[in-house]
């Protein structure tokens, strides 16, 4: 094979899993709507018994519709329902010069 085309095929795995992984993590009702009705075309009688075996195992685990601020722990990027409902308000911005903190960043006024 040629270097090109190899590269370009590195590229296009990198770009496509890149995608996907942004599209399950933005969007992951949609991206469960999508992989069910991909895994649906597999799971027919006409195709070998293993296919379908392996459509149903694959199919993704359906959740209760919630979003990231139900609390609902379906995407496993939010904390419980408690701190989804806390709502601390506006919160102000105060910055310190970094030669006064050794991090050199922000600092919450609350926390």
């Amino acid at each position: 094979m040629n270097a090109t085309i190899v590269q370009g095929v590195v590229v296009a795995l990198i770009v496509g899993w890149a995608t996907w992984s942004a599209l399950r993590r933005l969007l992951p009702q949609t991206s469960r709507r999508c992989i069910a009705r991909v895994l649906g075309w597999f799971d027919r009688p006409a195709l070998p018994d293993a296919w379908r075996r392996r459509a149903r195992a694959w199919q993704p685990r359906s959740s209760q519709g919630g979003s990231c601020g139900t609390g609902c722990a379906s995407c496993g990027g939010c904390g419980g329902a408690d701190l989804a409902r806390a709502d601390p308000g506006p919160r102000p911005l105060v910055f310190t010069p970094g030669s006064r903190r050794k991090d050199g960043g922000a600092r919450d006024p609350q926390g």
